[in-house]
Formats: structure tokens, sequence, C-alpha cells
């Protein structure tokens, strides 16, 4: 169990169980990714889920706003906010569907243009990220990850 000693010497707090709690611990490091990667990101202006959108959509032409939200276990209004800067900017243009219901999603020329360009620092960014881990142990991370979130 985590005291006082092993938080380090600037803490005030008992932590209690919360350092032992894997939801606690997955935040944290939830957060320090986040910040890493607006560190690696910061001139491009693209937040983490505008980075996983344009993924999928560049992966993925025509893929609609559900299969986006699906993808990323989001709700549909996280979607459209994270959407609209992306297509203000010209990289990403929506179209209805095939049913007219549904809205699709491709990279403009010039998104297609942008994302290629920024896209080869997100491994500057998992890299800074899992520094502290072996290669052996970031690729065992990853697997228990995905069959926590049952993506096995």
């Amino acid at each position: 169990m985590a005291n006082r000693t092993q938080q380090g010497a600037s803490s005030e707090l008992d932590n209690g169980l919360l350092h032992d709690l894997l939801g606690h611990l997955l935040r944290h490091a939830f957060n320090r990714g986040q910040t890493v990667f607006t560190q690696v990101f910061a001139e491009e202006h693209i937040t983490p889920l505008q980075f996983m959108m344009a993924e999928l959509i560049a992966r993925n032409p025509g893929v609609t706003h559900s299969q986006i939200s699906d993808a990323m276990g989001t709700s549909a209004s996280v979607v459209t906010t994270s959407l609209k800067p992306l297509i203000a900017a010209g990289n990403v243009a929506r179209a209805a569907g095939t049913d007219r219901r549904r809205m699709c999603y491709r990279l403009t020329p010039t998104g297609g243009q942008w994302f290629a360009a920024l896209r080869p620092k997100i491994q500057q960014c998992e890299d800074l990220f899992a520094r502290p881990l072996t290669m052996a142990q970031r690729n065992q991370l990853a697997e228990m990850l995905r069959l926590l979130s049952r993506m096995d």
C-alpha cells in the first residue's frame, strides 16, 4: 500500500489506497499522456481527440459519425464538438451518406497533406510517454490495456 513516505516529500496528503487502484493509476497515466501530447503537438493546434478522429477518417474515408463515436468509445456530441475545428479549417469534409440521415467524413486534399505531415509526430509522443518502460513492458502494457478495454 502507498503511504506518505512513498509519495514524495512535496505531498502532504495520505492517498490511502488510491495509488493501488487501477482506475486511479489509469487516470494519472492518461493525464500524463495528454500533457505529453500537448507538448509534442504544441505547434499543431490539435487535440488528442482530434488526432484520433483524423486517423480514423484518414484510414476510413466516408466513415460515419456513429462509427467514429463507437471506435473512440465516446459520445456523438464529443465527436461533433471535436470535429468542428477540423471542418472549419478545411481539413475534414462532411457529406450526407447514402441514406441522407448519416453524416460521412473524409479528409480534404489539404487535410490529407496536413495530417500526413503531422502524423509522424505521434511516434515521438508515444516514445516520450513510454520512456520509463522497456519495449517488452510497453508491449505487455498495451496488451493488458486491450484486455481491460475489451479490445481483445
